[in-house]
């Protein structure tokens, strides 16, 4: 499976890291737990981006970046167990606990959730301390990614 991020061109030497999500928390993780989440789509990743914008002039010097990570080390989160709230705009501490939760078990590289911004289309969440995560970076491709002007 191909997943994409969209990362600041400046912080592409931690793009792999996940601290963004260990700094700040994310749906799918509390702060304190690195995470890396990506798309399956390219426009998935943009959307994603997207949503967190309020300024067009923010849209600039942006590095589109795409991973392959086996099919075998994603498990994917039944539908059932997500929480009634999990689209909610602010995330709620019940995603953050399924995610967090996922992390600590190690039970796989990835884990794979539907999107908040699109809900029949899947992201990846990735756990960088697993012990198979870094065999999976020789395959990471990177390139400048422009964000169209009309996307506001």
């Amino acid at each position: 499976m191909i997943g994409f991020r969209i990362v600041k061109t400046k912080y592409l030497d931690t793009a792999w890291s996940g601290y963004g999500a260990q700094r700040h928390g994310g749906r799918w993780n509390h702060k304190g737990n690195a995470m890396i989440y990506l798309a399956t789509s390219v426009s998935l990743a943009t959307l994603e981006c997207l949503v967190h914008f309020d300024d067009s002039a923010l849209l600039q010097h942006y590095t589109l970046l795409s991973i392959e990570v086996s099919d075998t080390d994603i498990i994917a989160l039944e539908p059932t167990a997500l929480p009634t709230n999990w689209q909610q705009l602010t995330a709620p501490q019940e995603t953050m606990d399924i995610g967090s939760e996922w992390l600590d078990s190690g039970s796989s590289v990835g884990l794979l959730v539907p999107s908040s911004v699109v809900p029949m289309e899947n992201n990846i969440l990735i756990n960088p301390q697993h012990t198979d995560f870094t065999a999976y970076l020789s395959s990471v491709q990177a390139m400048p990614h422009i964000f169209d002007p009309r996307l506001k």
